[in-house]
């Protein structure tokens, strides 16, 4: 689980006293849950965290309570992350890949929301008291590949509209293959037509946004190869 407090900095430049206060609530709310939740707090990073849980279950149930008591009297605006995945120990840090993949998750999310990663929305799945929805695909930073979000939506929960997310949204590109019309008459002319309209498809359907249309050459060579026409 990675955490921070929206807004701390400027509140922090604002008013001290006041901020001081809400980061004292707040790590009061954390500890107390973990203790409850058999969470582990690894680490603070002034007016965020890093915990580790022994089961998904945990995590996401803590995680909800913690959301759900700081909107109580005066909101402490925080947002969440969590991953499942390995985390490396050193004398002075903690790291790896796991920390990297929920701290990215965590950046996008809003206050008083809980973003989850797929790996760790997998282990929630038909879980009788936590709901979860798909916000989309998004490139994070130093990841790969394009990943799956995911959203806690229980009572009380925020759940972000994707243009308020702080990631590069994935656009999913939807393919269609045009294959070629067959002569079927007897003039060996009318070929040239069916070959005309099959084109004249090919280029219309490429003007669609969002939409990938294989090339004139890979639709021909459908006719090369064969293909039975109900294919």
């Amino acid at each position: 689980m990675f955490t921070d407090i929206v807004g701390y900095t400027a509140l922090m430049q604002k008013d001290e006293d006041v901020a001081m206060r809400v980061r004292t609530r707040h790590r009061e709310v954390f500890e107390s849950l973990h203790k409850i939740h058999n969470g582990e707090i690894i680490q603070y990073y002034g007016d965020g965290t890093l915990s580790v849980f022994k089961s998904a279950i945990e995590a996401a149930n803590c995680a909800i309570e913690i959301q759900k008591l700081l909107q109580e009297g005066d909101p402490v605006p925080v947002r969440i992350g969590l991953h499942m995945g390995d985390i490396v120990y050193s004398e002075t840090e903690v790291y790896g890949d796991g920390v990297n993949f929920a701290s990215r998750i965590e950046s996008m999310s809003v206050a008083g929301g809980i973003l989850l990663s797929e790996k760790l929305n997998d282990e929630l799945k038909n879980h009788p008291t936590i709901a979860t929805k798909s916000l989309g695909h998004f490139e994070l930073k130093n990841i790969a590949k394009p990943v799956e979000v995911f959203a806690v939506c229980n009572e009380g929960i925020k759940v972000p509209q994707v243009q308020e997310l702080k990631g590069k949204q994935k656009v999913a590109y939807k393919t269609i293959a045009v294959l070629p019309f067959t002569n079927m008459s007897t003039s060996a002319e009318n070929e040239y037509f069916s070959d005309g309209i099959t084109e004249e498809i090919i280029n219309a359907l490429a003007k669609i946004k969002n939409l990938k249309v294989t090339s004139r050459t890979s639709s021909f060579f459908s006719r090369i190869k064969r293909f039975p026409s109900n294919k």
